[in-house]
């Protein structure tokens, strides 16, 4: 796990986002003071619906964020890569 200094703006992170199942990889928009904001890029497929419903941006607590390189293999197999949907 990671702690509140260590993590960076701007830069991208794994984490497990409060509700959803599981690990997304993303870029941190914002840090609170017990969680940070994060912009989805890759996700598996099951969490879909909850990627849309939160427009791409899910909420992690600090403990459940993870450095990128212990956790890309995880997405080599079932990733899909979020496109914010476009509204016309």
């Amino acid at each position: 796990d990671m702690n509140n200094e260590e993590i960076i703006l701007g830069q991208k992170y794994a984490c497990k986002p409060i509700g959803l199942k599981h690990v997304v990889v993303g870029e941190v928009i914002n840090k609170l003071e017990n969680c940070i904001v994060l912009c989805v890029e890759k996700y598996q497929e099951s969490d879909h619906e909850e990627i849309l419903e939160k427009c791409g941006k899910v909420v992690a607590k600090y403990a459940d964020v993870y450095d990128l390189t212990t956790i890309e293999a995880i997405f080599e197999t079932s990733s899909k890569i979020y496109e914010p949907a476009l509204v016309s």
